[in-house]
């Protein structure tokens, strides 16, 4: 069993360096990430994280912001800030084949597809 750790806003890891050193201290195969595209965005761009994260990211979550002055609206996936063609390219070089998760508001069959297509549209470049 993996215990993978995701940073959720509460200023404790600000940067893909202090994620990786944090995990790394564990010492242990069992201890990993679970990167959320849409969390990292207000300290960085997801693509770095990614990049430095790399083996250590057992599981993904999906989600997309757009700032609007000095908030983040949470908005459908390909509708916000996230460089969605970055992140694939990313998860592409780390050779990233696990899960994603994609957080979301409760919906109809209709927004279901609709999330359904984005993901495959933007995260998956299908």
């Amino acid at each position: 069993m993996t215990v993978a750790l995701e940073e959720v806003w509460n200023k404790f890891l600000l940067s893909p360096l202090e994620f990786a050193t944090y995990v790394d201290q564990f010492k242990s195969p069992w201890v990993k990430v679970w990167f959320d595209v849409g969390n990292v965005v207000f300290y960085g761009y997801p693509q770095d994280w990614i990049r430095t994260l790399g083996p250590r990211i057992a599981d993904v979550h999906l989600k997309d912001f757009k700032q609007t002055g000095n908030c983040y609206d949470w908005v459908n996936i390909g509708e916000g800030d996230i460089d969605w063609p970055a992140v694939r390219a990313a998860f592409a070089e780390i050779g990233y084949h696990g899960t994603a998760v994609v957080e979301l508001k409760g919906g109809d069959e209709a927004y279901l597809k609709d999330v359904s297509n984005r993901v495959d549209k933007y995260a998956l470049g299908a």
